[in-house]
């Protein structure tokens, strides 16, 4: 778990005043939001993240799929805070396919003894199970931890990306 530092610039109209994050943090967001005058965010704002290291994120495969013999994989992304694309008004990316990012090599797939396995194999592999074709579908959100830290997590669900951006009670 990433856990981010908020940075808050008041840019009052007009001039825009900038107020960059410092470099030196590992990992960053700045929430961009217009206020009304008594203090509330309006409807649209923006979360963009920076940061110095790249974020670097592992799940088991078996929390989403019900696959005995997959239960140990595990999945690692990698990606650059600031790749990500927080949607405006919201605190996470959308939906991706696992497969999808594994098929576009943002993804890497590794069995319980620590080996990559090769794209073409878990593709395959994916869509011969004893279940029919595996589907999951994972998200980077901002989120709050127990002792309300701000963190970024990688989410996954046992659903398509099509199916899950679909939901406007997951959107979020």
């Amino acid at each position: 778990m990433a856990y981010l530092c908020l940075y808050k610039a008041v840019r009052p109209m007009p001039g825009f005043h900038v107020d960059e994050p410092p470099t030196s943090a590992r990992y960053t967001t700045e929430l961009f939001a217009q206020t009304r005058p008594d203090g509330r965010i309006m409807d649209l704002s923006r979360s963009v993240l920076g940061g110095s290291e790249p974020l670097d994120a592992t799940f088991k495969l078996g929390r989403i799929y019900p696959e005995e013999s997959m239960e140990e994989w595990t999945i690692q992304m990698q990606s650059w805070p600031r790749d990500l694309q927080i949607r405006k008004g919201l605190l996470s990316t959308q939906w991706q396919n696992i497969a999808d990012a594994a098929a576009a090599r943002n993804a890497r797939i590794f069995d319980e003894g620590g080996a990559e396995i090769p794209v073409g194999e878990f593709l395959r592999w994916a869509e011969e199970t004893d279940f029919g074709q595996l589907v999951g579908a994972m998200r980077w959100a901002i989120a709050l931890t127990d002792s309300a830290r701000m963190c970024l997590q990688l989410q996954g669900l046992p659903a398509s990306a099509s199916t899950l951006n679909g939901k406007p009670s997951l959107k979020r």
